[in-house]
């Protein structure tokens, strides 16, 4: 037999001769575990990284930490309009002119329990564990506005965002349903998340709550609906808009909750199955959108539809940018009611090119953004604040450098920032760059709050989306369509 000679005495090197050259003193075992100390240098002497860090003091081991991720910094808000009048009310707030909002104490009717409402006492007790434990004037007269109440006229209203014009549509198409065990209502939303968001909290408020049922209407729904006796007095609330798993029918509910295409799908499929007389109300929320051009048609023709009808729909409608209710409400041929309380005083501005201008009215706004656009021709009205340019390239937008600097100013005074974006990519890369610029949070109880948010978010079926878990823990979270309605909560 011939003698077989090592490969390395031929002119061949294998990977272990390799490793054997390199000097790491390394046995070669697939069970040894390598420490930092059998790591040398080129020198063969020196370990690269110690073992024991008490010998090295200037060596710091690498470690995550959200306080130290903030790498922009946000631009000052300069005042160069020292007479600026922090008093000036504006056309929409003139909640500053009440020394506080009354009470049912001083005002009865500013209670939902007030006979004259008629409310089951379970529906006000579930409102009152909801927050709701009385009413604004304008909403006392809107829900007592002559023939609405008692579901003989239609009702068009307009109030300003956060000013309670939801409630009323709730009470008026509650109180249908109740009252007539055998009617339906609907209730008609632009976007899938407020038909998520509306329904689990309509379901709270209808918890517990009973229909006025006598034993004949008992009897004839039980059999019509299929209905056990256990829950014939029960309201069901079902939602129907895209992607939904749900295949719920027109019998299946007593409030539906919808997006515009499907309320338009639903109504036209209870007119072809005559059962149409079964619906009593109609809320049309947004009202505003019969002006859009893509989906303002399905609006007017099912409004239109419902007038037709001869057993006589409610039609409830509601926006709070109408600018001609009473022309839409001669259409609806409605009452109309128009608010502009804000429980909240809020001020107006118009921010452009970094300069802060005040707009505490419609025509105000108006003329500034017109003298602004006219350039040269016309002197530019005088700014209250100016924002500074910024120093950092992804805050070099004025834009984006404005509502940062805004946001972080209202952050670190105590406030939080509520920002719209235009869709989902602005939406997401605003909230990093806010997240990005927001000041280290020294407070480890808030810390670790925001770390408990995170991780029940990551537990989640759903999971939780990698820039949302990032920006949690600078303490700025987004809403977009895609959150799952878990993630939104």
């Amino acid at each position: 037999m011939a003698n077989v000679l090592p490969l390395a005495q031929v002119g061949f090197s294998t990977t272990v001769d390799i490793i054997h050259k390199q000097g790491y003193g390394l046995p070669l075992r697939d069970d040894t575990k390598r420490h930092h100390g059998h790591f040398k240098s080129d020198d063969g002497n020196v370990p690269i990284v110690p073992e024991n860090t008490d010998k090295y003091p200037d060596f710091k081991r690498p470690r995550v930490d959200p306080r130290t991720t903030n790498h922009l910094t946000a631009s000052k808000i300069e005042t160069v309009n020292p007479l600026i009048d922090e008093d000036q009310v504006s056309e929409y707030t003139q909640r500053r002119l009440l020394s506080s909002t009354p009470g049912p104490s001083q005002h009865p009717l500013l209670s939902l329990a007030h006979p004259r409402y008629g409310l089951p006492s379970r529906l006000v007790k579930n409102l009152n564990s909801l927050g709701i434990n009385s009413i604004y004037p304008w909403q006392s007269s809107c829900i007592l506005n002559q023939g609405v109440l008692q579901g003989e006229k239609n009702l068009v209203y307009t109030a300003p965002t956060g000013g309670g014009k939801s409630l009323i549509a709730d009470i008026h198409m509650l109180k249908r349903v109740i009252e007539d065990p055998m009617k339906k209502g609907i209730l008609v939303l632009p976007y899938v998340a407020l038909v998520q968001e509306k329904l689990k909290w309509l379901r709270q408020v209808v918890d517990g709550v009973e229909r006025f049922v006598d034993s004949s209407s008992q009897d004839h729904e039980g059999r019509s609906l299929g209905r056990s006796r256990n829950d014939h007095r029960s309201i069901r609330v079902v939602g129907f808009h895209g992607g939904s798993r749900m295949r719920a029918k027109w019998v299946d509910f007593d409030i539906a909750i919808c997006t515009i295409e499907k309320a338009h799908s639903l109504i036209n499929s209870a007119i072809e199955e005559c059962t149409i007389r079964d619906l009593r109300v109609v809320v049309l929320d947004e009202l505003h959108m019969v002006d859009d051009d893509h989906r303002g048609y399905l609006l007017e023709i099912m409004a239109t539809k419902l007038l037709t009808l001869d057993h006589g729909v409610q039609i409830i409608g509601m926006s709070a940018t109408l600018s001609n209710t009473e022309v839409l409400a001669e259409w609806l041929n409605a009452k109309y009611y128009q608010s502009n309380y804000r429980p909240v005083p809020v001020k107006e501005y118009l921010v452009y090119d970094n300069s802060i201008y005040p707009a505490s009215s419609s025509g105000l706004l108006l003329r500034t953004a017109s003298q602004l656009n006219a350039g040269r021709s016309c002197p530019n009205p005088q700014p209250d604040r100016i924002i500074r340019a910024s120093q950092h390239k992804q805050l070099g937008d004025a834009l984006t450098n404005a509502v940062v600097s805004l946001a972080i100013e209202s952050a670190t005074a105590g406030y939080g920032a509520l920002v719209f974006c235009g869709g989902r990519q602005s939406t997401q890369g605003m909230a990093s760059l806010i997240g990005n610029t927001m000041p280290p949070c020294g407070d480890l109880d808030v810390l670790d709050r925001r770390k408990e948010v995170s991780s029940s978010l990551r537990s989640l079926p759903v999971g939780i989306d990698e820039t949302l878990e990032k920006s949690i823990l600078q303490g700025v979270a987004f809403h977009r369509m895609f959150n799952c309605p878990v993630n939104r909560q």
